[in-house]
C-alpha cells in the first residue's frame, strides 16, 4: 500500500456536504453583518443630524449665527469631536491664538466671546457631562467682549 489512502465516495460526499454547509453559513453571517453595519451607520447619521439641528437652535437662541447642519454633522459627528474629547486642551488651543506672524511681530489675540459661547453650546449639546471641565478651563481667560 502507498502512503496515500484512498478516499471512498461516501467520504467525498460527506466532505462536500460539510464544506458546502460551512460556506453557506459564512455567507449568511456576512450578509447579517452587512445589514447590521448599514443600520448602525444610518442610526449614527440620524443622531448626528439631530444633534446638529439642536446645536443650531441653541446658537440662534443665543444670538449667534447658525452653521450648515452638514458641516456640523461631519465635524462633530455624534460625540462632539475634539472639543468633547478634551475640553481643557481645546480651550488652551483657543487661548493660544496669535496673529500668525513669527518672531517680533507675533502677538497674542484675545479670543472673541462668541467663539467661547459657541464652544460652550457644543459642549452643552454633545457632551453635557463635560460642562464643568469646560467651565474650569475657561476660568481666568481674558476674552474679548
Amino acid at each position: 500500500m502507498g502512503a496515500h489512502a484512498r478516499v471512498s465516495d461516501g467520504q467525498r460526499r460527506s466532505r462536500w456536504i460539510t464544506y458546502t454547509a460551512t460556506g453557506l453559513l459564512v455567507v449568511v453571517v456576512l450578509i447579517i453583518m452587512a445589514i447590521m453595519w448599514g443600520t448602525r451607520t444610518a442610526n449614527a447619521t440620524a443622531t448626528a443630524q439631530s444633534k446638529a439641528k439642536q446645536l443650531n437652535e441653541q446658537l440662534v437662541a443665543a444670538g449667534l449665527s447658525p452653521v450648515d447642519p452638514d458641516v456640523l454633522t461631519k465635524a462633530l459627528g455624534t460625540k462632539g469631536g475634539q472639543l468633547c474629547a478634551d475640553p481643557a486642551g481645546t480651550v488652551a488651543k483657543v487661548a493660544a491664538l496669535t496673529t500668525g506672524a513669527a518672531g517680533p511681530g507675533q502677538r497674542p489675540v484675545i479670543a472673541p466671546q462668541r467663539l467661547i459661547e459657541g464652544a460652550g453650546l457644543v459642549v452643552k449639546v454633545y457632551c453635557p457631562d463635560k460642562q464643568e471641565q469646560f467651565a474650569q478651563a475657561l476660568a481666568g481667560l481674558h476674552l474679548e467682549g
